[in-house]
C-alpha cells in the first residue's frame, strides 16, 4: 500500500487486514518524489522477494497536501514559497492540482480537492509503472497489478479507481486482459461452437447429450460400455449435486471430469491444474469446458464478501478470494449502470459473477505453458458454459474474448 501519512487510521484497519498482511509505504500526499528512490525500491522489494501481487496507491478525502497544492496554484505562487522541504512534496502534486482547476474552474475548493485527490493517485500509479522495470514486467506477465483507491475519512469507505486507464501505453505492450476488464462485460450473443471440426463435434455431442438430460430422455444406462478414450475435459463446480457425466448424458469414460469449489483451477502447481495438464497431454481432447453453476452458494458468498460480509475461515478464504475477482468486477459494473430494483441488481450481479468466474478460470488454465501449447498445436479449445440448476440446460458462452492475446508467449 502506497498511502498518505496523514489519514488517522492505519491501512490495516480500513482494509480489515491482519498485522503483516500489508506492506505499508506512507508519505505526505502518497507520491513518488523521485523516479528512483527508497519508496519505489521498497515497492519493488515487496513484489520481488516478497512475491506481492498487488500494489494499491491510496489517497484520502480532505488531504492536506493536496489542499495545499491547490491553494498554492490558485494563489499563483511557487511551491518553493511554502518553505523547507514541503515544497518538494507539493512539486509532485501540483500537476494534479492544475488539472483539477482546469476541469472544474468554477467549483468550490472542496470539489477541486476531491478531483485532484483522484488525479494525484493516478499520477502516482503512472510513476510506479513507468519508473520500475520489474513492476512493468510483472504487469505485462499478469503477475502484478497496480490499482488506485481513495479512502473516505468520514464514512470509512474505500472508492476503487481501478488500474490506470492508459496502462498498455505505460508498459509499452498490449494487455489483452486489461482490454477485457476495462470494457463492460456482456453475455456473448452468438458464441462460436468450435473453430475446428474436432472441437465443434465435441461441443455438439455435449450439447446433444445435455438436451436429452434436460428432457429426461437419457440414452445412457448401466449397460452402456465404457469408452477407451475421453473426448472432452469438463472443469466444474464441486457443489453441483448431479454427476456431470449425467448432465451431458455420456457413457463412463467419455469425459475427464475435474471438480473444485468455485470451479477455480487454483495454483499452477496445484493438484487440479496438474490433473488437467495430464489429461490434456495424455488424451489430447479437442474441448475443455469450464462449467459454472447458475445457483452457486460460493458465488453468493463471494458477493457477500465484496459487500463487507463477516470474514470466513482461512480455507474458505482460499476459495472465495479467487471468486471475488469476478464478484468485484460484476458489482462495480452493475453499480455504474442503469438504476434497477434491488432484486434486479442482485440477480444481475450474480449472473455476471458466474460468467466472469468461468472466463477467469480459463485465464488461470492458460497460464500453464502445456495448455497453451495444446491450444496452439493440438487444436484444443477452452470454452466457458453455465449449467442452469432449475432446467438442467447448459448454455455455452464460447472461448475467452481475448484468447489470441492470452496465447501470446511474450506475456509469460
Amino acid at each position: 500500500i502506497l498511502g498518505c501519512a496523514a489519514p488517522r487510521p492505519p491501512a490495516e484497519l480500513f482494509f480489515d487486514a491482519r498485522p503483516g498482511d500489508l506492506f505499508i509505504l506512507r508519505n505526505a500526499g502518497n507520491t513518488l518524489t523521485t523516479g528512483l528512490g527508497s519508496t519505489l525500491g521498497s515497492a519493488e522489494y515487496a513484489v520481488g522477494p516478497l512475491d506481492t501481487k498487488l500494489i494499491v496507491v491510496t489517497g484520502h478525502t480532505k488531504c492536506g497536501a493536496v489542499t495545499a497544492a491547490l491553494q498554492t496554484v490558485l494563489a499563483g505562487a511557487e511551491t518553493a514559497s511554502v518553505g523547507g522541504s514541503i515544497g518538494k512534496v507539493l512539486d509532485d502534486i501540483v500537476d494534479a492540482a492544475r488539472e483539477a482547476i482546469k476541469q472544474l474552474p468554477d467549483a468550490e475548493l472542496a470539489e477541486q480537492v476531491t478531483l485532484a485527490t483522484k488525479l494525484n493517485v493516478l499520477n502516482a500509479m503512472k510513476k510506479v509503472v513507468e519508473n520500475s522495470e520489474s513492476i512493468k514486467a510483472g504487469i505485462i506477465k499478469g503477475d502484478v497489478a497496480v490499482h488506485g483507491s481513495v479512502y473516505d475519512i468520514f464514512s470509512g469507505k474505500v472508492e476503487w479507481l481501478g488500474e490506470h486507464p492508459e496502462l498498455p501505453k505505460l508498459v509499452g505492450a498490449p494487455l489483452p486482459l486489461f482490454d477485457f476488464k476495462s470494457a463492460p462485460y456482456e453475455t456473448p450473443a452468438n458464441p462460436s461452437l468450435g473453430r475446428s471440426a474436432g472441437a465443434s463435434g465435441a461441443l455438439n455431442r455435449l450439447l446433444e447429450g445435455n438436451d436429452r438430460f434436460s428432457k429426461g430422455l437419457s440414452a445412457v444406462d448401466s449397460t452402456t460400455p465404457v469408452q477407451s478414450d475421453p473426448f472432452a475435459i469438463v472443469v466444474g463446480m464441486a457443489e453441483v449435486r448431479v454427476p456431470l457425466e449425467r448432465v451431458f448424458d455420456v457413457a463412463p469414460g467419455d469425459l475427464v471430469v475435474q471438480r473444485a469449489s468455485g470451479g477455480i483451477a487454483g495454483a499452477p502447481s496445484g493438484t487440479l491444474q496438474a490433473s488437467v495438464e495430464y489429461a490434456v497431454a495424455r488424451w489430447k481432447p479437442k474441448v475443455l469446458l469450464v462449467l459454472a453453476d447458475s445457483d452457486s452458494e460460493i458465488i453468493d458468498a463471494a458477493i457477500d464478501q465484496v459487500s463487507g460480509g463477516v470474514i470466513p475461515t482461512a480455507p474458505m478464504r482460499g476459495v472465495l478470494d479467487r471468486v471475488m475477482v469476478s464478484a468485484m468486477r460484476a458489482q462495480k459494473q452493475v453499480s455504474a449502470g442503469k438504476t434497477i430494483t434491488a432484486a434486479g441488481r442482485d440477480i444481475k450481479v450474480h449472473k455476471l459473477t458466474t460468467e466472469l468466474n468461468a472466463f477467469y478460470t480459463i485465464e488461470q488454465l492458460l497460464r500453464t505453458k502445456s495448455v497453451r501449447e495444446a491450444v496452439r498445436d493440438d487444436g484444443l479449445e477452452l470454452h466457458a458454459a453455465v449449467l442452469d440448476e432449475r432446467t438442467g440446460k447448459v448454455q455455452v458462452l464460447g472461448e475467452h474474448p481475448q484468447i489470441e492475446g492470452l496465447l501470446d508467449e511474450a506475456r509469460y
